[in-house]
């Protein structure tokens, strides 16, 4: 159930087509907001060793991921973009850029809290522990970590 819901918001928030078909060159962040916080890696590619680095970092936490309701997002300068499983169209990426004034050849990392505001932006690389740390002092993760030890 909460993989299905997982996948539904997913869904929702992305929404790569309108109802006229046309793609949408927009992501409607706020469609996370109060479910999930949001981790946006900004990268000039794929093959970047800084960001394959701090993937990295992503995939030996994976429990640690899921665990603070985190979302990541994937924004490459080539235009490519994904929210796994999702991809985003190049609008969208475009879109995400700009919204977060996002230069050619940076390598940022834009964490979002649950109410949806900017919580933290830093250049990769960055570790882990400290995104982390800053997910945890959050009075909503506080709650989180009170209810779930009940």
């Amino acid at each position: 159930m909460i993989r299905y819901h997982f996948l539904l918001i997913l869904l929702v928030g992305v929404m790569v087509s309108s109802a006229s078909g046309k793609e949408q060159d927009t992501v409607d962040l706020a469609a996370y907001q109060w479910k999930n916080r949001l981790l946006i890696l900004f990268t000039p590619a794929e093959k970047d060793l800084v960001y394959q680095s701090f993937k990295e970092q992503l995939q030996r936490r994976t429990q640690e991921v899921q665990d603070r309701e985190l979302l990541i997002f994937h924004v490459l300068e080539t235009g490519e973009g994904w929210l796994a499983p999702v991809p985003l169209n190049k609008g969208q990426v475009l879109f995400l850029r700009k919204e977060f004034s996002i230069l050619p050849g940076q390598r940022i990392v834009i964490l979002i809290g649950k109410d949806g505001e900017v919580k933290l932006r830093r250049a990769l690389p960055v570790d882990l522990s400290e995104i982390f740390s800053v997910i945890d002092a959050m009075p909503m993760r506080q709650l989180e970590m009170r209810e779930r030890a009940k």
